[in-house]
């Protein structure tokens, strides 16, 4: 099971490689990162990340899933970031 979801992952994680290098922005960060007010579902880290980075958001929030389901990982990380990380 963990050799699976590490290939989901790693997936995962090229997709949104591959997106936010061929996204609109030519690879570049847009100012600071912070949490969206405006799309956000649980506490708006994953569309604060995505508007960050300049991809869909939907990718960011299926990577996070994973590492909560596979390794548990990710759930501490959203509690730290939903903590840490300001408003828009």
């Amino acid at each position: 099971m963990t050799t699976i979801m590490t290939i989901v992952a790693g997936l995962g994680i090229g997709y949104f490689v591959y997106q936010y290098l061929t996204s609109n922005n030519g690879g570049k960060l847009n100012g600071r990162i912070h949490k969206s007010a405006t799309d956000k579902k649980v506490a708006g880290v994953c569309g604060g990340i995505a508007e960050w980075l300049g991809v869909d958001p939907t990718v960011i929030r299926l990577v996070w899933a994973l590492l909560i389901c596979g390794w548990g990982t990710g759930l501490l990380a959203y509690i730290i970031c939903a903590v840490v990380l300001p408003e828009e």
